[in-house]
């Protein structure tokens, strides 16, 4: 059920008496005005595998109209949702909210793009032992304006233990098509390097030539991204099933119910190795070395970490897998990468 604000908001702000009466200007200042009656929570809940609804009363302009969108009221979901696909959701200037697999164009004219989630292709982890093969609506995924990661795109990410945003799925071959979590598309690694992203100089074409550990976080900080630390690793991964691999490693970003976390992130450990944020212990002599192809020397390099295990590495890989033992300048066939971002919430 939607309504139209009163004259006062729930929150003090005063808002003008015509905007009881549909159809009328709002006041200056409150155009885009969206607001939350819990600012410690997303504004969506998921009540099935393919249902959502407003988690709380939302105040939201539309198209020159605040609506008033009481808890509990139902957005208006695909019939037959595709496995693997990041929806919309939009508040449309009647008030109703739809969800599309469209960012971009509105299902009615002026509606405003409010939020979103991922259907993702099986579901998260209950306890230390995997997921399954259930598609259904990832909860950890569902964002809204004022609860969202701090990057621009927020496709395809999952919010960890309200701490930080994970990339559900490995980075691809071409992040500035796909974004850089996007399901079944190929895993960008050393054997399939990634295309230089437009903001670092790429033409569209041009790749990488490899994936060494500077051109991952090269790469994600281009998409205002970064690579995990070891301690975040250890949380995005947490609920796997534990000392385990998938038997090889996969060209496609995809379901791997076992090794599918808590919160989603889907070939999480035992598939390929991930380049990590972190570095110690010395993989370079004591001596200038040019080993950054091309951006300056290093001296007595670190080694740089990789997280989670490879798809051949048997009972080794894991939620607190890691190794240290290569030099930033590798690169692999069996080492990809996977951004993170801050969570951003506003009040």
């Amino acid at each position: 059920m939607t309504t139209y604000i009163s004259p006062t908001m729930a929150n003090g702000t005063a808002v003008d008496a015509a905007l009881a009466k549909a159809g009328t200007a709002i006041q200056p200042g409150l155009s885009s005005y969206f607001a939350k009656a819990d600012s410690g929570s997303v504004a969506w809940s998921v009540t099935a595998a393919n249902a959502i609804q407003a988690a709380m009363a939302l105040h939201v302009e539309v198209n020159g109209v605040i609506h008033i969108i009481t808890a509990g009221t139902s957005i208006t979901v695909p019939a037959s949702p595709v496995a693997g696909t990041d929806y919309a959701i939009w508040c449309k200037p009647d008030g109703m909210l739809e969800a599309t697999d469209s960012h971009i164009s509105p299902p009615a004219a002026n509606a405003r793009n409010v939020g979103g989630y991922h259907y993702a292709p099986g579901g998260n982890a209950s306890a230390q032992a995997g997921g399954n093969t259930t598609p259904a609506i990832n909860p950890y995924s569902c964002w809204d304006l004022k609860w969202r990661p701090a990057c621009q795109d927020p496709r395809g990410m999952t919010l960890v233990a309200n701490h930080f945003w994970a990339d559900i799925y490995f980075t691809n071959t071409d992040p500035d098509l796909n974004g850089t979590s996007k399901y079944n598309v190929t895993i960008a690694d050393g054997s399939s390097p990634p295309k230089i992203p437009l903001a670092l100089n790429g033409d569209g074409t041009a790749t990488y030539g490899s994936l060494t550990w500077f051109e991952a976080n090269s790469l994600l900080a281009a998409f205002g991204k970064r690579a995990p630390t070891y301690a975040e690793f250890m949380e995005l991964a947490f609920g796997v099933t534990e000392a385990t691999s998938f038997g090889n490693y996969p060209p496609s970003t995809a379901m791997d119910a076992p090794r599918t976390s808590r919160w989603g992130v889907m070939q999480a450990t035992g598939n390929m190795h991930t380049w990590g944020a972190t570095q110690g212990g010395p993989a370079g002599t004591a001596a200038w070395t040019a080993n950054t192809e091309g951006f300056g020397s290093t001296y007595n390099l670190p080694n740089a970490a990789r997280f989670g295990g490879s798809g051949t590495d048997g009972a080794d890989p894991g939620s607190r897998c890691s190794l240290w033992g290569v030099s930033p300048s590798v690169s692999s066939g069996s080492i990809s990468l996977r951004g993170v971002r801050d969570h951003l919430q506003l009040a």
